[in-house]
Formats: C-alpha cells, structure tokens, sequence
C-alpha cells in the first residue's frame, strides 16, 4: 500500500484538503480491534477493489473505511463484504465507500432484528383457555 506522506490529499468522505500525513499507525490500531477472519476479508475486499479501480485505494481510503465502521460488529463486516464479493460489485467499479454504506445500512437492521428477537423471546406466550 503506498505511503500518503508529503502530499495534500482530499478526504474521501468529506471532500476537505488534508495535507500528508502517514496513516500506517492508526491503520494498525484500528486493525488490532478486529478478528482475523474479518481482516482477510477487508484485505480481500481491498485488493479486488485495487485491481480494478483507476485509482489505487490507498492508505487514506483505507483509514476512513476502518474509522466509520469501528463501531460495528464483525459478523456484520463479513457478511456484508462477502456480498461485495460474491455479486463482484468492484467490477461495476463500486468502492470502499460503497461497502461502507452497505455495511452501515446493514448494521442498523442486524440491530433491529436483534432487538425484536429479544423482544419476542422475553414476551410470555398468551393464556389458552
């Protein structure tokens, strides 16, 4: 993965000017926080998208993809990046933002249905007479 260091660069979530700064450490950190399992996807997830894409993902994409999905569970990461895999989304040139959309959205629902199950499950079944 190439350095991002010297250079001004814009931010791709946000769009802001963000001078060089190398993200190899708070890549590291935000790796560390997650299973291994989930890692070879994401690395898998990355270099198809790498292959393919005009621009190389570099380590800026790669920064603010771990950042906006820290917060959510692995299965959900895994399962949303096979999905990404499995219908070649990085052929139809989708990137790391679009899987973080996929990922987030699915995210929210995995949370609602977790939900509702605990829900039925803590309710008494109703009186037969």
């Amino acid at each position: 993965m190439p350095r991002v260091k010297g250079k001004s660069t814009k931010c791709p979530t946000c769009g802001h000017t963000i001078s060089g700064h190398d993200y190899t450490k708070s890549i590291e950190v935000r790796r560390l926080k997650r299973e291994s399992k989930t890692l070879d996807v994401i690395d898998l997830v990355v270099s198809k998208i790498s292959e393919v894409a005009k621009e190389k993902v570099d380590l800026l994409h790669i920064f603010s993809f771990l950042s906006e999905i820290e917060v959510v569970q692995d299965i959900v990461v895994r399962k949303m990046s096979r999905v990404f895999l499995e219908k070649k989304m990085y052929l139809e040139r989708k990137d790391l933002r679009y899987l973080r959309a996929m990922i987030i959205n699915e995210s929210s629902t995995y949370g609602a249905r977790q939900e509702q199950e605990r829900i039925r499950l803590d309710r008494l079944p109703p009186k037969v007479d």
